[in-house]
């Protein structure tokens, strides 16, 4: 009986996620233009080396390193509407790879939190890798355009430090 009910509960949800990705959660919206090819304009104002307290990711503490890859999901590994890790810290002319369901989770760069100028994250909202290259130091945020759409860092939401 258990089993029966947690199968009907994933696949509501399931159906839920579906509707999402196909337009229900962000019909309309468009996505952000790419980088831009000249540079941000506040690039020289971030010191690789100080550290900022951004949300979600409040303390230096919080970034991993040793990887460069995010993994986001719905079911599994990484648990439903998180980035794993929501903070990761590498090096300037590093690429990170974002992987999941880009459908389910649209990925949006934020434009109130870190370093907005020049946030080479751009938009994506189909497939499932993405592999963007961080050339210049910068806190870069991002979230789902889905479960995050305040960018307020509080959901689904995560910083790239590039040092």
């Amino acid at each position: 009986m258990l089993a029966r009910m947690a199968s009907a509960a994933r696949a509501i949800l399931a159906a839920v996620a579906l509707a999402a990705g196909a337009g229900g959660g962000c019909a309309g919206r468009p996505l952000p233009e790419g980088p831009d090819p000249v540079g941000p304009a506040d690039a020289a104002l971030v010191d690789p080396a100080r550290f900022e307290a951004i949300w979600p990711c409040p303390a230096e503490a919080d970034y991993a390193t040793g990887t460069d890859t995010v993994r986001f999901g719905f079911f599994g590994t990484p648990a439903a509407f998180v980035y794993d890790p929501k903070c990761l810290a590498v090096d300037a002319g590093d690429t990170v790879t974002f992987s999941g369901s880009f459908a389910a989770h649209p990925l949006y760069p934020s434009t109130s939190r870190g370093t907005v100028e020049g946030n080479p994250i751009g938009g994506q909202s189909v497939g499932e890798s993405k592999v963007i290259r961080f050339d210049r130091p910068g806190f870069f945020a991002y979230y789902c355009g889905v479960h995050g759409a305040a960018d307020n860092g509080s959901t689904m939401a995560g910083i790239i430090w590039a040092r």
